[in-house]
């Protein structure tokens, strides 16, 4: 609901004063959150916001007069004919501008609640670092239940506060039972999408160990992304038999020697591989390590397979 003496009939007054453009101090204004609509209204009103800050912001940008950026301020900060402050509006409004004040404290003021919901909106890195700090390195992160697409999984807020407390003083554990299920606990960088990127094998598909694919016993150790981008185009031709040791072993030999003997010994493929370079569109051999909510329905389990993300090309 715009008001009687709402955000835009201000500026207009404010700019009268001023001389300039309206548009000009619209921009201004928006600039410090202060927009035509219910939510400025309030951060104008607010009584955190004074006549000098307002005095401030027109100066810095619009004149260089303080009289008339008094003037214009105060037609700003009050509706007219009234000397005082206008009434504080409706509590769920008020409620609003109450959490986007607090959140323009430093991040180390912030409440632990508050710190966690927005990071969980958002996955900032700063606040990872404050979390990760708050809860001394310590696993504390509990999903909810269910499959989500990789760095996009809910975050169970009440469990992941308890725990967060608890890591103050004492040592988290890595699973806890949380209602019929015992769920995997985590440290908040291990929801970091960088942390989880793993190498795969061109060949096969597999995640690598330290270069090394334990299916196709073969090592990748010094051979470059673009000569593991041609084995994978390779690998996937009629002519190339995957469950042959030979064919595996020969592949790996080829591409140990560089990217110019690979396109000597399957020069079919040369083409493809430098028109797929040229519009980057290579083969990303690699894959998002997802994080299973919970589904570890016995306490004493120790394995089981590990689930991956999706590959990216």
């Amino acid at each position: 609901m715009l008001h009687a003496d709402s955000v835009s009939l201000r500026i207009s007054k404010a700019s009268q004063i001023l001389k300039i453009d309206p548009a000009k101090l619209t921009e201004v204004l928006a600039d410090e959150g202060i927009t035509d609509g219910e939510e400025g209204f309030q951060l104008l009103n607010a009584e955190s916001t004074t006549i000098e800050d307002l005095v401030e912001i027109l100066m810095d940008q619009l004149t260089t007069k303080k009289l008339p950026a008094k003037a214009a301020a105060t037609a700003l900060k009050f509706p007219e004919g009234s000397p005082e402050p206008v009434q504080k509006e409706k509590a769920g409004v008020t409620e609003i501008l109450v959490t986007r004040l607090k959140e323009m404290r430093p991040i180390e003021q912030w409440e632990d609640r508050t710190l966690l919901e927005t990071f969980a909106k958002d996955r900032s890195f700063e606040k990872e670092q404050e979390l990760n700090r708050r809860s001394k390195g310590q696993k504390f992160i509990v999903l909810k239940q269910g499959k989500f697409e990789a760095g996009k999984e809910e975050i169970d807020i009440e469990k992941t506060l308890e725990l967060l407390k608890m890591s103050r003083r004492l040592t988290v554990p890595g699973t806890i039972q949380n209602g019929n299920v015992f769920s995997v606990v985590y440290r908040v960088t291990e929801l970091n999408l960088n942390d989880r990127i793993l190498e795969i094998c061109p060949i096969c598909g597999e995640a690598l160990f330290m270069g090394f694919c334990e299916k196709c016993q073969i090592s990748l150790t010094g051979i470059s992304d673009d000569a593991c981008a041609y084995m994978h185009l390779v690998a996937k031709g009629d002519n190339f038999n995957k469950s042959s040791s030979s064919d595996r072993k020969a592949l790996v030999a080829s591409a140990g020697k560089g990217l110019d003997d690979l396109k000597l010994t399957w020069p079919s493929l040369m083409q493809t591989f430098d028109e797929l370079k040229v519009t980057n569109s290579l083969p990303k051999l690699c894959i998002i390590q997802n994080r299973p909510s919970t589904t570890i329905a016995d306490p004493f389990y120790v394995g089981g397979k590990r689930n991956f993300g999706h590959v990216r090309y």
